[in-house]
């Protein structure tokens, strides 16, 4: 049956006027479709409601408590706005998305590394939404717990002398008390030797204080403000760090890696200029977000020449955002990657003999310096526990290097048994039993 004429007419676009309402002149051209400024809106709502109904399949919505993360830039800022506006606004109609059980908004506070860093701005977007702001501090990852007592640091040792690949140690070492967190965050940055590097360990910390956040708010699901247009950036950024076997579970629409946690991307259908033009005609305020490579070059970082290549790409093919994205929703995780344990920096899945795979076709000529015969006697391989990306990285870093306290608690786990497959965890077991520091420890110490 052919649809009604009235339909039709609706649907079909009027030279020089706005797509929707068909009467106004169109203020903005998206993607070829011009819209005026309040269609524009509207549409911009409907958008992100339907892309937060597409994941009722994950998600429980009338009974999840969300975690809006909120970094000040153009994107978190406009989903805080929506999702602010979608939890208050009436909702009516069968198809209606429900409200959610309970929102908050998640910041994680950078000026320790960024002192140009806007957090008093930042704190006031959030007020402005009406949400409660939960916040924690990047050099919260250094503070020791029951949990983790010593800190992983980095040895340049050979457990295996000839091997045909490299291995990787590190020993446990007992924090100083008289050195601040944030001076050892610092220190573990300067330890790093390159802005891809640096950057890599930030969003490793960045990631692991939002789960720690969204779980100690009682959240279940995190909000991620990803547009599409940084999706495609971050999926070629993703492929040239050799993070291809987790790349499905950091650009896919929701990513149930971290158990009791689910982060959706309902702002994955908005491209930059679309964010761009609704927070200007809403009037949501953003604030600077300063990186390791902000105002450098192109080929300052992975990440800013994959930025360049998107958006001039773009720029001169509109449809090569769109393209990218539609591409990374086919990919779908691969059942051997659900399966394997989570590496000690990053938290992505460890792809299988990614060591010997890197050793055999990473064309590298800066080989590791290495350490000392008197380093190797306490330390231990953690390999296997480190995914491709992470071993790159970690290659190039300083010896003496701290890394972050979730890194402990991640290999304690291995140990246990928790992820690593039987034979795997008993030999890590056996490699760092004599170097666990136990309460027992600790007792006899003091007396």
């Amino acid at each position: 049956m052919p649809p009604p004429a009235e339909a039709v007419s609706r649907r079909k676009a009027v030279p020089g006027k706005c797509i929707k309402c068909k009467t106004a002149k169109p203020n903005v051209a998206i993607r070829r479709i011009q819209y005026c400024r309040q269609c524009f809106v509207k549409a911009s709502v409907s958008k992100f409601r339907m892309a937060v109904g597409r994941s009722r399949k994950c998600v429980d919505w009338p009974r999840a408590k969300v975690m809006i993360a909120l970094s000040g830039g153009p994107t978190s800022s406009a989903m805080l706005r929506l999702t602010a506006d979608l939890q208050t606004m009436d909702l009516r109609g069968k198809d209606a998305m429900p409200p959610f059980a309970g929102a908050v908004v998640g910041h994680i506070d950078e000026s320790c590394l960024f002192p140009s860093s806007a957090e008093g701005k930042i704190c006031d977007i959030a007020a402005e939404s009406g949400l409660r702001l939960e916040t924690l501090a990047l050099e919260h990852v250094f503070l020791p717990t029951e949990d983790r007592p010593a800190l992983l640091e980095l040895v340049q040792a050979s457990l295996a002398s000839g091997s045909a690949s490299e291995q990787f140690c590190a020993r446990f070492s007992k924090p100083e008390k008289d050195v601040p967190c944030a001076e050892q965050l610092r220190m573990l940055f300067s330890k790093l030797t390159s802005p891809t590097d640096k950057e890599d360990m930030l969003q490793a910390i960045k990631t692991a204080l939002l789960v720690q956040l969204a779980r100690n708010s009682g959240c279940g699901v995190i909000f991620v403000g990803d547009s599409s247009t940084r999706i495609a950036v971050k999926a070629m950024a993703l492929i040239g760090r050799g993070r291809g076997f987790s790349l499905p579970l950091e650009v896919g629409a929701e990513s149930q890696w971290f158990q009791d946690i689910v982060a959706v991307r309902p702002m994955r259908d908005f491209v930059a200029k679309e964010v761009a033009f609704f927070n200007c005609w809403t009037r949501q305020p953003t604030a600077f977000v300063p990186t390791f490579t902000t105002a450098e070059h192109r080929r300052a970082s992975i990440n800013r020449l994959a930025e360049a290549f998107i958006v001039e790409l773009d720029q001169g093919f509109a449809s090569t955002v769109p393209t990218v994205c539609r591409t990374l929703q086919k990919l779908e995780t691969r059942p051997d990657a659900l399966a394997a344990a989570p590496c000690l920096v990053c938290g992505m899945p460890v792809e299988p003999d990614a060591n010997i795979w890197r050793t055999c076709l990473t064309i590298d000529g800066n080989a590791p310096e290495p350490a000392p015969e008197s380093n190797a006697n306490d330390a231990f391989d953690i390999t296997s526990c480190l995914c491709y990306s992470c071993q790159s990285m970690l290659r190039h870093t300083m010896p003496g290097a701290r890394l972050p306290g979730f890194c402990t608690s991640r290999l304690h786990a291995a140990a246990a048994g928790l992820f690593l497959p039987s034979e795997n965890h008993e030999q890590l077991r056996r490699q760092i039993e004599n170097f666990i520091i136990c309460d027992s420890d600790d007792d006899s110490d003091n007396n």
